[in-house]
């Protein structure tokens, strides 16, 4: 046996070892808050416009929640996203008056934006990103609609503690897609010569956990 070939089996043993002694180590999953790390998450979002270049931009500061993953079984993740409508904040002076207005989100009377992450679709490695679409429910005023994501997700181990100082790991996560406003119920049918109805959504989203993950057989850590 060479000596990759040794190394190998010792970290076979090492593992088996641990999970002896740790009954369902193999499955382990850990829950990521978005909230502590607020000023790492962004959601952005672009209105295709008649004026203005041609595009107008906003962003949700801030996102709470958090998602549930388990890297052996990236497809049974679950999550839930919040956001506050009252935060939205546009570039354009028109548009981040006209945003908040009754016809379009109304955000003082409906103030919570949510999307609930039902699991990950095709979920497949690319070295050390997981690459999967995130489905499941995005509501908006009292509109509940269908909506997901294609997602790039990274995983580092104990690396909360540079962020925070909390023991941890934390979950990167980055993504885009669309959505009709007129599903949504904003300001459906109106307006569309100037601002179109497609809504494209970005996310950057960083959670942290409140363990670190041990050392297991994963793609995340070979």
């Amino acid at each position: 046996m060479n000596y990759l070939g040794f190394m190998k089996f010792i970290r076979i043993l090492s593992v088996f070892a641990t999970c002896a002694l740790w009954p369902g180590c193999f499955l382990y999953g850990f829950e990521f808050q978005f909230a502590p790390l607020g000023k790492s998450n962004k959601v952005e979002i672009g209105l295709e416009t008649s004026f203005s270049g041609g595009m107008v931009r906003g962003t949700f500061p801030r996102v709470r929640g958090s998602i549930n993953l388990q890297v052996e079984k990236p497809e049974e993740a679950k999550g839930l996203f919040q956001m506050d409508a009252r935060s939205l904040h546009f570039g354009h002076y028109k548009v981040a008056g006209d945003a908040h207005s009754t016809d379009w989100l109304n955000s003082s009377a409906f103030p919570a934006i949510s999307f609930t992450l039902h699991g990950l679709k095709n979920p497949r490695w690319n070295e050390k990103v997981l690459l999967a679409t995130g489905y499941g429910h995005l509501q908006v005023k009292k509109k509940k609609v269908n909506f997901s994501i294609p997602l790039s997700i990274r995983y580092f181990r104990g690396q909360r503690r540079k962020i925070d100082g909390v023991h941890g790991d934390l979950l990167m996560l980055s993504g885009q897609s669309t959505v009709s406003r007129s599903q949504l119920g904003i300001n459906p049918g109106f307006m569309m010569d100037a601002v179109m109805d497609k809504i494209t959504i970005k996310v950057n989203l960083v959670g942290g956990s409140d363990k670190v993950r041990p050392f297991l057989p994963s793609d995340l850590f070979r």
